[in-house]
């Protein structure tokens, strides 16, 4: 009796376990309705002085020990980074596409940082990303976070985690996007994943195979 009580909570916890850590599917492609396009890679090297020229508008520089020149943008209390646009799949992978006009620098070049002095502050980088975040995944859930700086260490409390319904990950995000009060459990319980994967991919292999009379 015993043998078959413990069977069973093993069966149990092994299905729970599958449940957890099960891959992401591919997020669900755009409404046809949505006109919005990726940023193609740049074709020269951005300069600091053109960093300084397009950011200048929208917030000021400061030095730190730690990075040196750093800029602040002039931003609410409750923003944090990759939270005012939306995912588009493009060749390059998953690119973020932002809503405010200093988006094409800070959220494909650089790094986030976050202190109580300045609040969320960035770090230059010259290597253009579709986006520097790391991802994870938890059943229904698609997370996301920006990357820190080289060197900077991350506290229990890091408020750079987002977090959207995986059915609305292609929508904009401040639409879906779940109260950051309510997110610490779902960050927790997530998996890192290297990416998401690409409905563009998955669409055009199922037209090759339909294409080629070999779809199964």
């Amino acid at each position: 009796m015993k043998r078959l009580i413990l069977a069973a909570l093993l069966v149990v916890s092994a299905g729970a376990h599958a449940q957890q850590y099960e891959e992401p599917p591919p997020p669900p492609p755009p409404d046809e309705d949505s006109d919005v396009q990726a940023p193609p890679p740049p074709q020269t090297q951005p300069t600091q002085q053109a960093f300084d020229q397009e950011l200048a508008p929208y917030g000021h520089w400061v030095v730190t020990p730690e990075y040196g020149r750093v800029w602040v943008p002039s931003v609410s209390g409750d923003w944090q980074p990759y939270s005012d646009g939306r995912w588009v799949d493009s060749p390059s992978g998953w690119t973020f596409v932002s809503y405010v006009p200093w988006g094409n620098v800070v959220f494909h070049y650089g790094r986030w940082g976050w202190g109580p002095r300045f609040g969320w502050y960035w770090v230059p980088g010259f290597q253009w990303a579709p986006a520097w975040v790391s991802w994870r995944w938890m059943n229904g859930y698609a997370c996301w976070s920006p990357l820190a700086p080289r060197g900077y260490v991350y506290g229990r409390t890091w408020p750079g985690w987002v977090v959207v319904p995986h059915a609305h990950f292609t929508a904009p995000i401040r639409r879906w996007a779940i109260p950051h009060a309510q997110i610490g459990v779902i960050v927790r319980s997530a998996r890192p994943v290297r990416t998401f994967p690409s409905w563009r991919m998955h669409a055009d292999v199922g037209r090759w195979h339909r294409g080629h009379g070999r779809r199964r």
